[in-house]
């Protein structure tokens, strides 16, 4: 006979209790911490390998990863392999530079990754662990050791083997200094690079972990996502006009400013541990030792706020989220909006371009493609047109953004339905609520781009196409959206980790969104085509009326057509939306 849990009398809980926990041996402290650690190694191994199960795309990805950094070591090892063989001749610091360098780069890398990625789930989220009995002491060193077990972690270690490698080369071959600092620089090279993987491991551990505690809510997670999307792309377009501009560049002044900059960040913890050696071997044996105790202190403050982060952490997940249970309550319907069903419908969308990171990702990208254009057109006269172009190019982008606005709403749709509320006001509403933000940017810009790059003279032709471009997006994503609706991620997802878009009907419906945009203005495109060779500005006035115009028609017959397919369809598209993936 089962003994009972509780007492019958008092319903405290009884000793039988004990026994659940000591099944298999997992009561409280049986489990010593010499065998956590490779408990929790094991664990994430465990994880990681199950991970790739029914996730093709993950195998895939990771396939495609290895590939990639089996060809970035190979690349890396004739790198320095040469720099330490054949570039003594170059300059005694030459090869002194590119460790520097490399060593600090790396470390960043690993300081962006969760930047980059802010708000992704970790395998080994310290809150999972809240109910066991176990301190973040007690499970800080296991973590560290399952943060090892990785593809980026493994590629970063031989990497750092092959740069051993080639450093003894070039200790052996071309070191400026005596033998002494040489075999010190030898002796203190494999701790020092191994303060630097230990740095590399406990940075994005440390950041993810800060970000799962109480004191780092949702709204700052979502916008951290947000903002890293932009950042990023902000460095890629940034690349691209660098490269686009290196021929004019002066290689000694580049040269110049790269040993600045590598020399600050030597003293800093990013590239502290990696210069260590080159210093000592170099006959700076004081810097050197000076950087190795930059590099152990930050180590230290990184393990305690790690420590730190995950005792918050563990301490949250009992207790909950940061909450805004004081913030202001404010009316549902803007004062500037009709105080019925359509400014309801407005309202609520206008929340959502505010607190949603999957919107605000995508007006986030807006001010970003279109820096990208104007730097073009600015530093290159010749790509002038291009930035102008770019101001209607952009404004029409931005109003795809609603071609999945069923998708978006998942679940929360059932209110629609139920409050009766007409298709015509919903999908108007939306659009409403997307002109309040798009509409004085995409006019702003109209202006000042055109004055930047010396075409103020086409100002009244940019301003009525991206208009007119705006005006016929939203009524083609209207359209799209009643038609091709998919299942969208649930709101607050990290728009790097957002994978709703892979799905073969969300490719269909943002290609018809994407494409669709630019059918109505075919013809003006050709009218102001036609006025920018002739330079007459008489016809390319007509052109950008000519656009408005197209715009406004193509609005006003895809929304009366989107209202009446919503309208009839609507129970079925909630089938189809009803769950976030």
């Amino acid at each position: 006979m089962a003994r009972r849990l509780t007492d019958p009398e008092t319903g405290a809980l009884s000793p039988a209790i004990g026994d659940l926990h000591a099944v298999g041996g997992m009561g409280h402290g049986t489990v010593p911490q010499r065998r956590l650690i490779p408990l929790l190694a094991r664990l994430k191994w465990t994880l990681w390998k199950r991970s790739f199960r029914k996730n093709i795309g993950k195998l895939i990805g990771t396939i495609f990863g290895a590939l990639y950094g089996i060809g970035g070591l190979v690349m890396l090892a004739v790198l320095l392999g040469g720099a330490a063989l054949l570039l003594d001749g170059a300059g005694p610091d030459t090869f002194g530079l590119l460790m520097r360098g490399l060593g600090a780069l790396l470390v960043l890398g690993w300081l962006v990754i969760p930047l980059f990625a802010f708000g992704i789930d970790d395998t080994l989220d310290p809150r999972r662990f809240a109910t066991l009995p176990r301190s973040a002491r007690e499970l800080q060193t296991g973590l560290f050791a399952a943060a090892a077990i990785s593809l980026p972690s493994l590629f970063t270690l031989l990497a750092l083997v092959i740069a051993s490698v080639c450093e003894v080369l070039w200790l052996l071959t071309a070191a400026p200094s005596g033998m002494a600092t040489v075999i010190a620089a030898a002796v203190l090279m494999l701790p020092a690079n191994l303060l630097g993987l230990a740095l590399c491991l406990l940075l994005p551990r440390a950041i993810l972990a800060h970000g799962a505690t109480r004191q780092s809510s949702r709204r700052g997670r979502e916008l951290g996502g947000v903002l890293s999307l932009v950042v990023m792309l902000g460095a890629i377009y940034g690349f691209s006009l660098a490269m686009q501009g290196i021929e004019d560049l002066d290689a000694q002044m580049v040269l110049g400013y790269l040993r600045t900059a590598v020399g600050v960040l030597a003293w800093t913890p990013l590239g502290a541990a990696f210069a260590a050696p080159i210093d000592i071997a170099e006959g700076h044996v004081l810097v050197g030792l000076a950087r190795l105790v930059i590099t152990v202190a930050a180590i230290a403050l990184v393990w305690l706020w790690w420590r730190r982060s995950v005792r918050l952490a563990l301490r949250s997940a009992l207790i909950g989220d940061a909450t805004s249970g004081n913030a202001k309550v404010t009316a549902l319907v803007p004062r500037f909006a009709p105080q019925n069903a359509l400014g309801a419908a407005m309202g609520r969308s206008l929340r959502y371009w505010r607190r949603d990171a999957r919107y605000l990702a995508s007006l986030g990208v807006m001010p970003v493609m279109l820096l990208f254009f104007t730097a073009m057109g600015v530093l290159s006269p010749s790509q002038a047109p291009m930035a102008v172009g770019g101001v209607v190019f952009i404004s029409g982008l931005s109003s795809i953004a609603l071609s999945n606005e069923i998708g978006f709403d998942g679940p929360a749709g059932w209110v629609n339905l139920t409050a009766g509320i007409r298709a015509r006001d919903s999908l108007l509403g939306r659009v409403a609520a997307l002109a309040v933000f798009t509409v004085p940017f995409a006019m702003l810009c109209a202006i000042v781009v055109p004055l930047l790059v010396g075409m103020g003279d086409l100002i009244p032709l940019v301003m009525l196409g991206s208009l007119g471009a705006m005006m016929g997006a939203w009524g083609v994503s209207c359209l799209v959206a009643v038609t091709l609706a998919y299942p969208a991620a649930e709101p607050g997802t990290n728009p790097m980790k957002d994978r709703s878009a892979s799905s073969a009907n969300a490719m269909i419906a943002s290609f018809a969104a994407m494409f669709g945009v630019w059918v109505p203005q075919l013809l003006a495109i050709g009218l102001a085509v036609w006025g920018l060779i002739v330079g007459s500005a008489l016809i390319q006035l007509i052109a950008g009326l000519v656009s408005v115009v197209c715009g406004a028609l193509a609005f006003w017959l895809c929304l009366q057509g989107a209202a009446r397919i919503l309208d009839r369809r609507y129970v079925d598209l909630f089938q189809k939306v009803r769950a976030f993936v």
